[in-house]
């Protein structure tokens, strides 16, 4: 069993990043989907033993001059990942996915087309920004299934969701 949590869009705020990843126990994983994903960099005592995942934003030098890569393929427990920080991005994924995660647009969204899964987490910009209350989604993966529970910063659900594989 692996559980991730993804984050987006956290701009500088270290209060809010830190609330979201404290809230959550015995995380595998970190996966941090731009603008910003140097906010890790200094949070050794939350990020320690856990595998970091990250693409840049639209701010980033290495986006803009894609020294960095702006999408990543990746596989966690038989599940195909594409990771990018706009959902444009996405459309340069060269391998099918099962799961898409980007961010970019600050509103979390879950969109299921043609058998592919696209999420959004939302924002950790603010405590709200765009009309948006901060959010991050945590995804619980045990064999063939996903479980996908976004969150607000005080740890509540607001949305729920289960994927199996086909």
């Amino acid at each position: 069993m692996k559980k991730i949590i993804v984050l987006s869009d956290t701009h500088n705020n270290q209060q809010t990043l830190r609330t979201a990843i404290k809230n959550e126990t015995e995380l595998t994983h970190i996966i941090h989907l731009g603008d910003n994903f140097e906010d890790l960099n200094n949070n050794f005592d939350l990020t320690e033993e856990k595998e970091l995942i990250r693409v840049p934003g639209l701010y980033h030098p290495g986006y803009k001059d894609c020294t960095i890569p702006i999408i990543l393929e990746i596989k966690i427990e038989g599940w195909n990942f594409a990771l990018a920080h706009r959902l444009e991005d996405l459309s340069k994924s060269i391998k099918p996915a099962d799961i898409y995660l980007y961010g970019h647009t600050h509103h979390s969204n879950y969109d299921h087309i043609e058998n592919k899964h696209f999420i959004n987490p939302g924002h950790l910009k603010a405590k709200t920004d765009r009309g948006q209350k901060a959010s991050y989604i945590v995804m619980i993966i045990d064999n063939n299934e996903i479980e996908i529970q976004y969150k607000h910063l005080d740890g509540k659900f607001f949305r729920h969701k289960h994927i199996n594989k086909l």
